[in-house]
């Protein structure tokens, strides 16, 4: 067996793709469409696609690594690790790869770096068509990852729906893209789940919802990051039965797969097995047990070709090198006129060419980040119909979130505690204190708890939007703002809630006005604890170093707000009193909550001076304030308050921009 199996020839590939088309066609003839695309949206949607040939030549790949994790004892900082080795090949339209080998072996390397992922290190060349990698490829290809990706509060059709309104393009109508939805739903066979929250579907229907979710835009290419994993067999064998039928559409589809049962094995079109980033064996699955056996590696009888092969690849360095090493002398033998029945014109040039090592092709920033051109926009659609459907999204998300039975009870169940606490407060000087007190902790709970549930934001859906923007779906700046304009108001409704029970038990001030201007400065406090709440959760990528980090912030902040330590250190409290939030607000409510030159009865003293030598007369309520120290009035506390709003949810946006993940595998 040699390099040679590497594609089928013209005869066979003309005959395969045949058989598929008019299987195909039978199939599609069975299958009733609730919904029929347009005349001019199928047109749209066939421009979308065509068939592509994927040839890559020479392409390896090598990361610095820390030199400690390799060798304790080493002086060096970084040693040189090659993930892929001069790996070449040729996948045809119509045909099902296999990337296989042990963990670690680079087949993920391979997968990605075909896709245009993560290729950083990356030299060789990839051609699509006889085409280098550029702006107008992006949206051809597919890449479905392991992990199945979704907000799983969604419906099946409602994650479907959301990603082709986004993705599919502009000039393509609405109706257009619902009849794409409702025609991938039929074809990958979810119809009976489609209005079942993804949660609540089984591994396999969800594998088929991220496949679905890739297939909207119609790509000629489709790359799945080890499908079949988490998957029972015979899921497993109906997730490869759906990928046969896109196969037969004339996609070309490569798979990394871990260790296939014998009869998906089988049903692969061909085989890249790798080790150490070299390439062992590229042919025909069937073809791999007899070529093994020419190199003295008989596999024992009735044992699994898949089980086999990984056992073989798995075993010692020795053999492995063996192998390698006979796969190169199969290659390098392999003579000029084979490979030119193997390979289109263009693509066997590049075969037949020395290595270039030209890394322009693949890591030219102009190629691989799609800058937008006058022939192609990079995004499907506009700003504004991005910002729209991502509003719809994150509502209908938030909405299920917040307005919860036990978050309601919650709510009215603190706000009647909170107001028996402070229940009918007299107009006396003794309440002053508990006047404070009930202010500062109207100031403090809500935005607490906002703090903590923002925290939670970004890191439960980071992954997700990273998978999204990856595939060119929305500008980040358009799933920001939906993000802040869905989840703000909805965040609001419970301290409102809240307030309006507990201070009217409290007897604060009865006046209308002042108890908007409470309300205004809590709902200000609450936004600013949830832009607080994102920046941390949008910089800090580990939850627990976020929650011990958004800890350890709010407490300096609480402690700094003027309540319970009313004469800080003056090396402290000079500049600390200013970096609370809490203290902002706790001012300015103080400051409302005397307003209106009530009569107090004075008691002896304490809290106001006019009240030691007359005990028994009274006091103006705005004589309160001598007690504290209320630095700013009213509107500069509301300024300040607004500012810090603004300030930290814009920090959060530029932390959810330029931190990135560096999790992968190999």
């Amino acid at each position: 067996m040699s390099f040679i199996n590497e594609g089928f020839n013209d005869t066979e590939q003309k005959t395969a793709s045949h058989s598929r088309k008019e299987h195909y066609i039978e199939m599609r003839e069975v299958d009733t469409l609730q919904t029929q695309v347009s005349d001019d949206g199928a047109r749209t949607l066939a421009a979308l696609s065509s068939h592509i040939t994927v040839t890559f030549h020479n392409v390896s790949k090598v990361i610095n690594v820390p030199a400690k994790m390799i060798d304790s004892s080493s002086k060096e900082r970084f040693i040189e690790r090659k993930l892929l080795d001069q790996v070449s090949g040729q996948i045809q339209p119509g045909q099902i790869v296999a990337l296989m080998g042990p963990s670690g072996c680079g087949k993920t390397t391979l997968l990605n770096t075909l896709a245009g992922r993560a290729l950083n290190g990356v030299t060789g060349n990839i051609w699509f068509n006889d085409q280098s990698y550029d702006r107008s490829m992006k949206r051809k290809l597919a890449y479905v990852l392991q992990q199945d990706l979704f907000f799983e509060q969604l419906t099946v059709k409602q994650q479907l729906t959301y990603t082709g309104l986004l993705r599919l393009p502009s000039h393509l109508s609405k109706n257009d893209k619902l009849a794409q939805v409702e025609q991938i739903i039929d074809q990958l066979r979810i119809r009976k789940c489609a209005n079942t929250p993804i949660t609540l579907i089984s591994g396999g229907e969800k594998k088929r919802v991220n496949i679905g979710t890739e297939l909207l835009t119609n790509p000629s290419v489709i790359f799945l990051d080890e499908p079949t994993s988490g998957l029972d067999s015979t899921s497993a064998v109906a997730l490869i039965d759906v990928l046969r039928e896109l196969a037969m559409q004339g996609k070309t589809i490569i798979t990394s797969i871990h260790q296939p049962s014998s009869q998906i094995f089988q049903s692969f079109d061909q085989l890249i097995l790798l080790a150490d980033g070299k390439t062992i064996f590229m042919g025909k699955p069937l073809d791999a047990l007899p070529y093994f056996a020419t190199l003295g590696h008989q596999s024992p009888p009735q044992y699994n070709p898949a089980d086999y092969v990984m056992d073989l690849v798995n075993q010692d360095m020795k053999i492995r090198e063996e192998l390698k090493e006979a796969y190169l002398q199969n290659k390098i033998n392999t003579n000029d006129k084979t490979i030119s029945n193997q390979y289109s014109t263009a693509g066997r040039q590049y075969l037949l060419a020395e290595p270039s090592g030209n890394v322009a092709d693949l890591t030219n920033p102009d190629n691989v980040n799609l800058i937008s051109t006058k022939q192609e926009n990079k995004w499907p659609i506009g700003f504004l119909p991005q910002l729209l459907i991502l509003f719809s999204r994150a509502f209908r998300l938030s909405g299920k979130a917040q307005f919860t039975r036990l978050n309601f009870i919650q709510a009215l169940g603190l706000a009647v505690v909170t107001g028996l606490c402070w229940l009918r407060m007299d107009l006396a000087e003794d309440t002053i204190p508990d006047r404070s007190s009930f202010i500062f902790f109207i100031m403090v709970f809500w935005p607490l708890h906002t703090l903590y549930n923002s925290l939670l934001s970004f890191p439960l859906e980071r992954a997700v939007i990273e998978k999204e923007r990856a595939s060119g779906s929305y500008r980040l700046s358009s799933y920001f703002l939906a993000k802040s304009l869905a989840e703000a108001p909805l965040k609001l409704i419970l301290p409102i809630l809240y307030l309006l029970i507990a201070y009217w038990m409290a007897n604060i001030n009865n006046n209308v006005g002042i108890f908007l201007a409470v309300l205004i400065f809590q709902l200000l406090s609450v936004l600013v604890a949830e832009s607080l709440g994102l920046f941390l959760g949008a910089t800090l990528k580990n939850l627990q170093h976020g929650m011990t980090a958004a800890t350890l912030l709010v407490m300096s902040l609480m402690l700094l707000g003027g309540f319970y330590v009313r004469n800080l250190p003056h090396w402290l409290g000079v500049w600390g009193k200013w970096l609370s939030f809490f203290k902002y607000a706790y001012d300015a409510c103080l400051q409302l909550q005397f307003k209106g030159g009530h009569d107090y009865r004075c008691v002896d003293g304490t809290y106001v001076s006019s009240c030691r030598n007359n005990p028994n007369g009274t006091f103006v309520s705005e004589d309160a304030l001598e007690y504290f120290d209320v630095g700013l009035n009213i509107g500069l506390n509301f300024l300040v308050l607004f500012a810090m709003f603004v300030v930290f949810r814009f920090f959060a946006y530029l932390s959810l921009r330029f931190i990135k993940n560096n999790s992968g595998r190999t």
